[in-house]
C-alpha cells in the first residue's frame, strides 16, 4: 500500500488543512528564495542586503527553519528582488502569475 498526499504538511495535521496549506506555501516560497541565492551565488551577508533580512535570518532561510517565517515577509524578500505575485480570478479558475517589476 502507498499513501499519496498533495501536500507532505497533511501528514499529522489532517484535520487542519488551513494550517497545512499555509506551511506548504511557506515551504515553497522558501525554496524560491533559497533556489534564488544559491544561482546568484549569494554570500549570505549580501543576500540579507538584497532580502532585507539580517545574515542569521539568511541562514535560517537557506537552512529551511520554516517555523521563522510567515508568509507575508517571504513575499516581502521576493518583492525585495524584483517580483511581485498577480493573482487573477476568472471562469471560476484561480490563477498567480509572478512579475518582475523594477526595484525602486
Amino acid at each position: 500500500m502507498s499513501l499519496k498526499y498533495d501536500n507532505i504538511f497533511s501528514v499529522g495535521l489532517e484535520d487542519k488543512p488551513e494550517e497545512a496549506l499555509e506551511l506548504q506555501t511557506r515551504s515553497d516560497l522558501m525554496l524560491v528564495l533559497r533556489n534564488i541565492i544559491a544561482e546568484k551565488e549569494w554570500p549570505q551577508k549580501v543576500a540579507s542586503k538584497q532580502l532585507g533580512l539580517t545574515q542569521p535570518q539568511v541562514s535560517d532561510l537557506v537552512n529551511g527553519r520554516i517555523e521563522k517565517f510567515r508568509s507575508d515577509r517571504l513575499l516581502k524578500c521576493l518583492g525585495q528582488l524584483g517580483f511581485v505575485l498577480r493573482p487573477k480570478y476568472e471562469e471560476q479558475t484561480l490563477r498567480v502569475d509572478v512579475v518582475k517589476h523594477k526595484v525602486a
